[in-house]
């Protein structure tokens, strides 16, 4: 079976290929940072799939406010804050009404976040939504490179919010785990403030296990989560599905104090989980007991 990560080493050398200096970070981290005239520019792009990424039959409202949302947490990951965004709908539903539930949709998010949509493109097909979103640092760009032996790591929130909320959807089950889902809410207000001093940041939308994983492959180290304080909403399984939207970063021991108060400060639960270690591999220890963790996480395809 052919994986996303296959498709993605077929194009990275020409992602790669910058004869003119103009791209500062490339393909690799949670966006790309370009060199512009009085500061870098950070743009992601992100795609969401009917029945991949929100279920069938979604209210167009959520539809447009999630897929937004999930393209902003990129930006977050990154220690920057957004700026403007344009978007692409491909849509086959022929009612207006479900248009102007998806134009309020995606008004209330760029208002909250006080961005500008610029353009976009519409088409006829199966729905989806791409989302490119663009925005500058708050200081310099964190990246998923730059993790220490013995830093610290952190996540935002609790992991599994998104998963119960989808399955509550699914049961007609009355949930406020349900928002958590379809409006997700992005990190800037801690991400403002880490960017000075964090050693490295993702965001959690493929997993913890996965996306730490990343960061370790990126940073060429290893890391040890200890499952007892890590917040979890549902199981174990948690820590391997995904839909969090939260960050996880990691940071030298000198930081603990700060990253307490400034989670206490942007009301950010914030939560050290685990150690980065010289020894490769994503390792958990649960009762003592330790083992490697599954690193696969979310598949997109």
């Amino acid at each position: 079976m052919i994986s996303e990560l296959d498709i993605l080493n077929s194009f990275q050398h020409l992602v790669e290929k910058d004869d003119n200096n103009l791209v500062v970070v490339g393909s690799g981290d949670d966006a790309a940072v370009i060199k512009s005239q009085k500061k870098d520019l950070v743009h992601s792009m992100d795609i969401s799939k009917e029945g991949t990424h929100f279920p069938e039959n979604s209210n167009a409202n959520d539809i447009a406010y999630r897929s937004i949302a999930t393209a902003l947490s990129d930006l977050a990951a990154m220690g920057a804050y957004p700026s403007f965004i344009t978007v692409g709908l491909t849509s086959n539903k022929t009612n207006i009404k479900w248009y102007e539930d998806f134009t309020n949709g995606l008004e209330a998010i760029i208002n909250e976040y006080d961005i500008k949509l610029v353009g976009g493109d519409i088409t006829f097909g199966d729905l989806n939504i791409c989302v490119n979103v663009f925005g500058y640092p708050f200081m310099k760009p964190l990246l998923r490179s730059n993790a220490k032996p013995d830093d610290l790591i952190y996540i935002t929130g609790a992991l599994g919010k998104g998963r119960k909320g989808l399955i509550d959807w699914k049961n007609n089950k009355k949930s406020k785990y349900i928002e958590e889902f379809f409006r997700p809410k992005v990190r800037f207000g801690l991400s403002k403030y880490i960017a000075s001093f964090a050693s490295s940041c993702i965001d959690i939308s493929d997993g913890l296990f996965k996306d730490l994983g990343a960061i370790c492959k990126l940073s060429q180290v290893g890391a040890i989560l200890r499952y007892e304080d890590i917040p979890i909403t549902n199981d174990i399984n948690d820590l391997a599905y995904g839909d969090d939207y939260e960050l996880c970063f990691s940071a030298s021991e000198s930081f603990s104090e700060d990253i307490v108060r400034l989670g206490e400060e942007t009301g950010t639960l914030v939560t050290r989980v685990g150690t980065i270690t010289a020894d490769l591999g994503v390792w958990l220890v649960d009762d003592g007991v330790t083992m490697a963790a599954d690193i696969r996480g979310y598949k997109h395809f």
